[in-house]
C-alpha cells in the first residue's frame, strides 16, 4: 500500500512547478518555524536571494539532491544566498526531521512547514521544489534544482542544465533571472 502511495505522489508530481505567478510579493514577510521549533522570519532584503527547497523526508528524489543541496548552500553563501531546506510532511515530528537532517548532513538553514503555509505563500507543489526570492521579495525562480530527473524514476548520471544554480548566477551577476520556472520531477506535497 505504501507503494503505491509514493508511486501516486511521485506520478502526481510531474508538474510545471506552478499556477501562481512569480511576480507577485510576498502578501507579508515570509515567517516559518525552525527545527528547534523557533519562530523564523525569513528577510529577503537583507540577502542577495533567499533559496527555498521544499523536500518530503521520505522521498527517493529529494534524498538524492542533499549532497548538492549542501554544496549550493556553501557555495553561493559567500554571494548573500541563504538556503533553507523546508520539511512539508504534516505527520513528520521536529525530531524526525532533525534526525533526517543530521543523516543527510544538511548544513543549511532547516525550516519546518507541516501545516503547508510557507509552501502555499510561494505557490510549492512538489519536492525537491526550489523557489527563489529576490531582494524585493518577489519569486524569481521557482523550479527544479537541475534536471538530473528528465522522466519519472529515471536519473541520469550528470545534469545538463543547472537551473537553480544559472538563477542564482544571474542575480549575482546583477541579471533577470533568464529562465524563471522549469518542471519538477518529485514528490507532490500533499495539501492537507
Amino acid at each position: 500500500m505504501r507503494f503505491r502511495r509514493e508511486a501516486f505522489l511521485m506520478l502526481a508530481a510531474i508538474v510545471t512547478a506552478s499556477g501562481a505567478s512569480l511576480a507577485r510579493p510576498a502578501e507579508s514577510p515570509l515567517q516559518s518555524t525552525d527545527l528547534n521549533g523557533r519562530p523564523r522570519l525569513l528577510a529577503p532584503a537583507s540577502t542577495t536571494a533567499t533559496v527555498l527547497i521544499f523536500i518530503l523526508h521520505d522521498c527517493p528524489v529529494c534524498n538524492r539532491y542533499a549532497p548538492e543541496i549542501d554544496r549550493i548552500d556553501s557555495e553561493y553563501r559567500k554571494q548573500g544566498v541563504e538556503t533553507y531546506v523546508v520539511y512539508e510532511e504534516s505527520d513528520l515530528t521536529l525530531t524526525q526531521a532533525r534526525r533526517h537532517a543530521a543523516a543527510y548532513q544538511l548544513t543549511c538553514g532547516l525550516l519546518y512547514d507541516p501545516k503547508h503555509q510557507l509552501a502555499h505563500a510561494v505557490g510549492a507543489i512538489a519536492a525537491p521544489e526550489a523557489v527563489v526570492i529576490g531582494s524585493h521579495g518577489r519569486a524569481v525562480y521557482r523550479g527544479r534544482i537541475d534536471d538530473s530527473f528528465r522522466h519519472f524514476g529515471m536519473a541520469a548520471p550528470k545534469a545538463a542544465s543547472h537551473d537553480l544554480r544559472a538563477a542564482l548566477d544571474d542575480l549575482a551577476a546583477g541579471r533577470d533571472v533568464a529562465i524563471s520556472e522549469t518542471p519538477v520531477i518529485g514528490c507532490a506535497i500533499a495539501r492537507d
